[in-house]
């Protein structure tokens, strides 16, 4: 079964390049233009690697990051950044719970080998029942 990743990002062009990328390298792909719509689509959905853009309007990445690490439910769901933010925010981004950084713009084989080298350190080769406590 292949992994499940959602990206959240306002900018609907970045967002189709993104979806385009993973979807070719396999991974099944989920969007939102949102923050709300980036929590509700990580809980109902709970996918396997969060990729969530730090600039947008009504909920910024960071507070994104920080209620998906409030909540129980996808605490333990890998978070990565996506964006053209500043090293400040990056360290904000990181203490929330942020496990890394891709600075857009993004040569796209570096992106789907970071992305693969995120899901094979906090997954690995479990499954994906597995790697979300039997669920």
């Amino acid at each position: 079964m292949p992994f499940t990743i959602l990206v959240i990002d306002d900018d609907e062009a970045f967002l189709e390049i993104v979806r385009e990328l993973l979807a070719r390298a396999g991974y099944t792909v989920l969007t939102a233009a949102s923050g709300p719509d980036g929590l509700a689509r990580a809980r109902s959905d709970r996918p396997d690697l969060i990729l969530v853009d730090y600039h947008m309007p009504v909920m910024t990445g960071l507070m994104v990051v920080q209620q998906l690490k409030a909540d129980e439910a996808t605490q333990r769901i890998p978070v990565l950044s996506l964006t053209a933010g500043t090293a400040e925010q990056a360290n904000e981004l990181s203490l929330a719970g942020c496990i890394g950084f891709i600075p857009k713009p993004f040569v796209a084989e570096e992106f789907l080998r970071l992305v693969a080298d995120v899901l094979n350190a906090t997954i690995g080769r479990k499954g994906r029942g597995e790697s979300r406590g039997g669920t």
